[in-house]
């Protein structure tokens, strides 16, 4: 299932909200038992996580958790939401790689007593501090279960990732370039090749706005982005969807090649550019996505 293009948050206690997430067609959710819980309902949203895993489960659709920090908490929250259908958790304020060893160690357990094959459920790291995103590399290796880093690019309303790193988000994003480029890096260096690019910071109706920062995330190097609302799903589908033009180029070049092969040749002038093996993995990943995203 990997990349994911789309996830959009859900808050969890919102039990409602689920099915009106599964009408954008999102290929994930994350039901979040963080930021968007008020604090005295967030025992009302872990005891709904189960019956809304099964739900998106039932409709094909992965969920993800968004827990709390890292804290004596944590086994609570994970024994609320490990059941079949999670596909990983987000750990919100990531700071370092024990962390992560620890919740590993946690999810095993946790599996365990789900009866879930050991190693099912991802993590997702969301580095918002100032030492989990100068240490992201360290995040993404520190077990095998860290499917990506998950970052963020942010519009005026910014949030955790300025205030720790200390930037003023601008639509843009010149400040946060440096960042969201890291920590792809980090991500990819550490064996975690699915970073994700949370979309804040904007008006919820400003799609143009919207349409920017994914592109921006696309082109950084992120494999998919998390939004806010079900109206930017279809945006994130479209953004990520190769264009008939680029597919066309790169079937192309993918043609172009294989007839230079057939005559003993490895190399190619293709649109007046020279093509050899090196271009080729990204022109078949196009070609590829093409026919996956083909909705």
């Amino acid at each position: 299932m990997w990349p994911i293009r789309s996830i959009l948050f859900v808050p969890a206690h919102r039990r409602d909200w689920v099915a009106k997430a599964l009408r954008a067609k999102p290929q994930a959710v994350i039901l979040d038992i963080e930021d968007s819980v008020p604090d005295e309902l967030k025992p009302q949203a872990m005891a709904a996580l189960k019956e809304e895993i099964a739900e998106l489960r039932a409709a094909r659709t992965p969920a993800f958790v968004r827990i709390t920090p890292v804290s004596d908490n944590t086994f609570a929250e994970l024994e609320a939401a490990v059941t079949p259908g999670l596909e990983a958790v987000v750990v919100p304020k990531a700071a370092s790689a024990a962390e992560m060893r620890r919740l590993a160690d946690l999810l095993s357990y946790a599996e365990g007593k789900a009866g879930m094959p050991h190693g099912t459920v991802g993590i997702l790291p969301l580095p918002e501090t100032a030492q989990g995103m100068r240490d992201a590399g360290e995040l993404a290796s520190a077990s095998p279960r860290v499917r990506g880093i998950f970052g963020a690019l942010s519009g005026p309303a910014s949030g955790d990732f300025a205030r720790a790193f200390g930037f003023r988000a601008t639509d843009e994003g010149i400040e946060q370039l440096y960042l969201a480029s890291k920590l792809v890096l980090d991500s990819r260096a550490g064996g975690a090749m699915y970073p994700i690019a949370g979309i804040i910071g904007n008006a919820l109706d400003d799609l143009e706005a919207v349409e920017r920062m994914i592109r921006r995330a696309r082109d950084c190097g992120y494999t998919g982005v998390a939004v806010l609302h079900p109206t930017h799903v279809a945006i994130a589908h479209k953004v990520f969807r190769p264009t008939p033009e680029e597919v066309a180029h790169y079937q192309g070049m993918l043609d172009a090649f294989a007839e230079a092969e057939k005559a003993g040749i490895a190399a190619v002038r293709y649109k007046g550019a020279m093509v050899d093996y090196a271009m080729l993995p990204l022109a078949r990943e196009v070609v590829a996505d093409a026919a996956r995203y083909a909705d």
